[in-house]
């Protein structure tokens, strides 16, 4: 089962010799055993050393959130995966693998059905080994303790750190993305619980040192970009932190805070968003530079003012995105997650911010001057009726691709009503090869437009430049009392040839009304290249909401109605052939989908003007009348707007005045 080559790699020779600062205060045994040659007794003096030295108490004065990205079987309590854990059967992405206690656990094993990489990868993170570490400051259980230094022995034992010269991306075990969790996140709260148990002995202390240190060397010279940088970044400077005893301490702690605080600039856009543009890794980003800070604030380091500044705008970014509900939307690799919750955590090194104040502690004074809010830069366009959990919010995606984690599926359109988004979309799924990871990354799985059977297509030709963080989006906007506008276009190119005669325009109109909301929504399509060029749109709609009533000119949902002005509207759900269409995601594990409806206007036109627009009906609300239709001239010129209610009553509307721009 091991490779020929046993970890840590460092003989005890380099280790002492090279690695260690041995004047360093309080190692003057360590040193002495070291100039005697005695290497036996110097791995005494340091197990020592490191058992009279660590201040464990300091550490644990940070509030350590409870043991993230654990996956537990359904129902089973922390103790009962403590005790499955102990027994040699792990969980990964939600998947188990039962080695058997009396089994070495193999940790480049990969017991999915399909082969995904991110089993073995995760495991390599040791969340389990951490909340070993959790139970066990909560019941002081030695078992624990032993089959924890059994876990980390088999580990740092089959998992040889690679070459100099090996990619950050690359190896099942040392990627440098797993090297910053653990160095970031897990491997310090597990020492710093266990380093004074009978079950780490003095072979497994300096071999945990030594391999800390071969991870300071791989995070150093291997790093990669993006949110990777960030966790690796934090990883490095808390060993930079943590193990000051390194000759190489000082100069990786530099490195980290240089670093971590060039790509402020060079990730977050001005209006705040990380480059990335998905809530999941720019809350991932955030919460790497929190875990900096509180450890270096609490060993005694500082951190530059211009840091926590810019940090500030990045946190309130999510703010500016939050819906209802209090959770942020799953745009392209994104993730649905408490605001206030963040915000709780986050107050301890923003201390003054307004918004924690606001969010943590209902000081109304300090809410946000704005409702709905556009972000030049990253893109997006939030409308929303108010702050409270029945106010109606929608989402307009006019970004940019992102750095990674994209999707395709500009000028996508969410609203929430009645507790979910109603409006809603494929979301985030495993990062596996299956077809449902290849629809949640198509535009078919997005609330935009395909044309001639064909996804938008910006990945195959794009390529991120530095500059582009300065760059505002082709976003246009006004707010006014009752009409928030917001407007962009798509021009990038459908299918594989990209072909870039076709371009959509879309342009939202949002009623702010808290008790009769409406959401308006213009898309003008046209060959630009060919005045009698013809294509087949398709306008799509994915709504989480039950059918009761569909005719040729509205479809009546349990929870909102919609009408259309031209085009012929089909409903799809579940739809495996001849293309997967109508579901979405309900959780990032293998398996975690379900059907929805998806609404597909169809039309075959040179250019044609569509005017789709959503009424959503207030859970508990009896309503009163429903919007029955829609008449809009095809011609892209127009900017009347006739709605239509089963009561008879009639909305004469005109996009120039609703756009406030006229």
């Amino acid at each position: 089962m091991y490779e020929k080559k046993l970890g840590p790699l460092l003989s005890d020779e380099q280790f002492f010799g090279e690695c260690l600062n041995l004047d360093y205060q309080g190692m003057e045994a360590v040193k002495k055993a070291v100039d005697g040659k005695d290497y036996n007794l110097a791995r005494k003096e340091m197990a020592s050393y490191i058992r009279e030295t660590l201040d464990a108490d300091r550490f644990f004065e940070i509030p350590y959130e409870i043991p993230e990205n654990i996956y537990k079987l359904p129902g089973e309590s922390d103790a009962e995966a403590a005790e499955r854990i102990c027994n040699h059967t792990l969980v990964s992405v939600g998947v188990p693998c039962e080695y058997g206690k009396e089994n070495t656990v193999d940790w480049e094993a990969n017991p999915t059905y399909n082969g995904y990489k991110e089993w073995t990868w995760q495991l390599s993170r040791h969340n389990d080994i951490k909340l070993l570490a959790h139970e066990y400051n909560k019941t002081r259980n030695e078992k624990l303790a032993y089959a924890a230094a059994e876990l980390m022995d088999s580990w740092m034992k089959q998992a040889v750190c690679p070459d100099a010269d090996c990619a950050g991306y690359k190896t099942k075990c040392w990627r440098t993305i797993e090297c910053g969790i653990r160095m970031g996140a897990n491997w310090p709260y597990i020492l710093f619980t266990f380093y004074k148990t009978p079950a780490f002995t003095d072979d497994l202390l300096i071999d945990w040192y030594k391999s800390v240190y071969e991870h300071g060397e791989r995070l150093s010279k291997n790093h990669m970009t993006g949110n990777w940088l960030i966790m690796e970044m934090n990883g490095l400077g808390q060993i930079g932190i943590l193990y000051p005893q390194f000759k190489k301490s000082a100069q990786w702690l530099n490195q980290a805070l240089e670093s971590l605080e060039e790509e402020l600039d060079r990730q977050i856009y001005p209006d705040g968003f990380q480059y990335e543009l998905t809530t999941n890794y720019h809350d991932v980003v955030i919460n790497n530079y929190q875990r900096f800070i509180e450890v270096a604030y609490k060993f005694g380091k500082t951190v530059p003012e211009t840091l926590l500044e810019k940090l500030s705008s990045a946190c309130e970014l999510d703010v500016k995105l939050m819906m209802p509900d209090g959770t942020t939307p799953d745009l392209n690799d994104g993730c649905k997650r408490s605001v206030k919750g963040s915000y709780e955590i986050r107050k301890r090194i923003l201390p003054n911010d307004k918004i924690a104040k606001w969010l943590t502690e209902g000081d109304e004074t300090k809410k946000p001057a704005y409702t709905s809010v556009a972000m030049p830069w990253s893109g997006f366009a939030a409308f929303r009726t108010g702050w409270n959990a029945d106010d109606t919010w929608a989402l307009m995606d006019a970004a940019p691709f992102g750095k990674a984690h994209q999707h395709e599926d500009k000028l996508s359109v969410l609203l929430y009503q009645n507790g979910k988004l109603l409006l809603t979309e494929g979301g985030n799924y495993a990062y596996d090869e299956s077809e449902m990871r290849r629809y949640v990354l198509s535009t078919r799985s997005h609330n935009t437009v395909r044309v001639d059977g064909q996804d938008q297509n910006r990945r195959k030709t794009y390529a991120w430049k530095e500059e582009d963080i300065k760059k505002k989006a082709n976003l246009e906007w006004n707010f006014s009392e009752k009409w928030d506008y917001v407007k962009s276009a798509y021009d990038e190119g459908y299918g594989e040839d990209q072909d870039k005669a076709p371009v959509h325009e879309r342009a939202i109109y949002f009623y702010r009304d808290k008790n009769h909301p409406l959401l308006i929504t213009v898309d003008r399509l046209s060959d630009t290249k060919s005045s009698t060029a013809t294509h087949d749109w398709d306008i799509l709609w994915h709504i989480d909401s039950e059918v009761e009533k569909q005719t040729d000119k509205y479809i009546q949902f349990a929870d909102a109605d919609i009408a259309w002005s031209n085009g012929e509207t089909s409903i799809i759900a579940g739809q495996e052939t001849p293309e997967w269409q109508g579901f979405i995601a309900t959780g990032t594990k293998q398996g975690m989908y379900r059907a929805v409806p998806c609404v597909d206007t169809k039309v075959k036109a040179n250019k044609v003007r569509i005017v789709t627009v959503f009424a959503p009906n207030k859970e508990g609300d009896v309503k009163t009348k429903h919007l029955s239709g829609v008449k809009a001239s095809t011609d892209l010129a127009d900017t009347a707007i006739t709605l239509e209610f089963d009561d008879g009553s009639v909305w004469t509307l005109d996009e120039k005045k609703l756009s406030g721009l006229a």
